[in-house]
């Protein structure tokens, strides 16, 4: 079976992940430095195209892993579907619904769905990512040659970013500074995340370079 449409749109999605993570870098700096909406929107609009980005990758991903190891490609796959919706409608509500608020809703509705640390559609947010860690440290698994070790150490601490990020989430006031509000601590482990999962979605990028393994 050709796979090379495989390698391709792998290659094209693995190369959107990167730069749309760059993109959110810089706009969490730029909140950090200077907060504004246009910051906090562009942070958004790139973290839906993680997430669109991660679901295609993660389909190349399983169609071209070795058939002994495929179950570990379809982990993966089911677990970045399952993250997706759950970012992708984050970011859509607050840009289409919290940022100009059409329907006039009231200040607890909105307050509920406004992406913030400790609200409910924060939670469900982070609920998500937990599924993307979880789908590359299925990754990691089918990863298997010596060319991929990196990789594979990347997708398994990545994986295992899961469970802080789960716990803090159940952890009362985690997310609130010595004053009783948030602050950018939040940001800050963000840019951390960033740094860990550029280098993934690279080499991602030339795992799909390297053509037919299989």
């Amino acid at each position: 079976m050709n796979k090379n449409f495989s390698f391709v749109i792998g290659r094209a999605a693995t190369l959107s992940i990167a730069v749309a993570t760059i993109v959110f870098a810089i706009s969490l700096i730029w909140e950090i430095i200077i907060p504004s909406e246009f910051a906090k929107n562009l942070g958004y609009i790139s973290s839906l195209l993680i997430a669109l980005s991660v679901v295609v990758v993660m389909a190349c991903f399983y169609d071209v892993t070795r058939e002994n190891l495929k179950i570990f490609g379809l982990l993966a796959l089911v677990s970045s579907i399952i993250y997706a919706p759950f970012c992708v409608g984050t970011y859509f509500l607050q840009l289409s619904i919290v940022e100009s608020n059409p329907l006039y809703v009231s200040d607890v509705v909105l307050k509920a769905i406004t992406f913030e640390p400790g609200s409910p559609i924060f939670v469900i947010d982070m609920l998500g990512y937990c599924f993307l860690c979880l789908s590359t440290l299925a990754a990691g698994f089918a990863l298997v040659e010596a060319k991929d070790k990196v990789l594979r150490v990347l997708c398994f601490f990545h994986g295992a970013i899961a469970v802080p990020v789960f716990a803090a989430q159940i952890i009362s006031g985690v997310h609130q500074s010595t004053g009783g509000g948030t602050d950018f601590s939040g940001h800050y482990v963000l840019l951390f995340w960033c740094i860990v999962f550029v280098p993934i979605a690279l080499l991602f990028m030339r795992y799909f370079k390297e053509g037919q393994r299989l």
